[in-house]
C-alpha cells in the first residue's frame, strides 16, 4: 500500500518545524521510526496541530503500526486542514490495516470531489476493493489511478493489496 509524502514549500513551514520534519523523514527512510517520533518532541506543543506535523506524526504512527492512533489523528487532520488530500489517504490506509476495509472505502468516497480526482486515492480505493472481493471495481479504480498518474502501473504491479487482480 502507497501512501504520499506531501512536500510542504519551506517557505511555508516555520523554522522550528523544518529541522525537526527532516530528521523525520529520515529516520523513516531510515526504517528507525521511533527516532522519528523522538525527533517531534522537538517542536514546539503549540506547532502540534500544524498541518504538516499532523502528517509526519500520522507517518510515524503508520510505521509503527499504531493503526487506531493513526486513524484518530487523522480524522481529526481531516476536520482541522480540509485542503489536505494526505489525511485521508492516511485514515483509510490506517482503517484497511485495522481489517476495516468497507470504513476505508467510505472515507474515500465522502472525500471532497476534487481529493477523489487525485491518482493516489483510485490507487487506494483498488487495493481496499480488491482486499474486499470487488475486483471489477479494483480494475476500474487502478484504471484511473494510471491513467492520471503512470507510475502507478509499476507500483500496481508489486503490490500485495492487488494480488487478487493479477492471478
Amino acid at each position: 500500500m502507497l501512501y504520499p509524502t506531501q512536500k510542504t514549500p519551506s517557505h511555508q513551514t516555520p523554522p522550528e518545524q523544518t529541522r525537526p520534519l527532516r530528521a523525520v523523514d529520515g529516520y523513516l527512510f531510515l526504517g528507525m521510526p521511533d527516532e522519528a517520533l523522538a525527533a517531534l518532541a522537538d517542536i514546539p506543543p503549540e506547532d502540534h496541530f500544524d498541518a504538516p506535523v499532523m502528517r509526519a506524526r500520522i507517518r510515524v504512527l503508520l510505521h509503527l503500526g499504531q493503526w487506531d492512533e493513526a486513524d484518530r489523528l487523522a480524522e481529526q487532520g481531516a476536520e482541522l486542514h480540509p485542503e489536505e488530500n494526505e489525511f485521508v489517504v492516511q485514515r483509510a490506509f490506517a482503517l484497511h490495516q485495522m481489517n476495516k476495509g468497507g470504513e476505508a472505502v467510505q472515507v474515500i468516497k465522502e472525500a471532497p470531489a476534487w481529493i477523489r480526482r487525485t491518482g493516489i486515492l483510485h490507487y487506494n480505493l483498488a487495493c481496499y476493493e480488491a482486499q474486499l472481493g470487488d475486483l471489477g471495481i479494483a480494475r476500474e479504480c487502478i484504471r484511473a489511478a494510471i491513467e492520471i498518474n503512470s507510475a502507478f502501473r509499476k507500483s500496481a504491479q508489486y503490490d500485495p493489496d492487488l494480488q487478487k487482480l493479477w492471478n
